[in-house]
């Protein structure tokens, strides 16, 4: 405590299944922040064209679409990424 304020030191002062709750969160936005690499790399496999065209708009909207089924994937179990981490992670 410094001047009457308890200071945040890594987590070592929270109860250990807050600890873990964040541990997971972050595992798990990690998984999802990965997922969205590998759509984004697929993606430019892929001829362009399409409906969605390949305007700022479209390549705008695309992005936010990678994104949004990335955190789908990772919250609904994922490739197994997020949780390995976590396992190896927590103590």
């Amino acid at each position: 405590m410094v001047h009457g304020v308890v200071l945040d030191r890594g987590g070592a002062g929270l109860d250990k299944d807050v600890r873990e709750a964040r541990l997971r969160r972050a595992c798990l936005e990690f998984e999802s922040l990965f997922v969205a690499h590998m759509l984004k790399a697929m993606r430019k496999t892929v001829s362009e064209g399409g409906p969605i065209g390949e305007s700022n708009e479209g390549k705008i909207f695309k992005s936010m679409f990678d994104e949004k089924l990335a955190l789908g994937i990772a919250h609904s179990g994922g490739i197994g990424l997020g949780e390995m981490l976590f396992e190896l992670i927590k103590e």
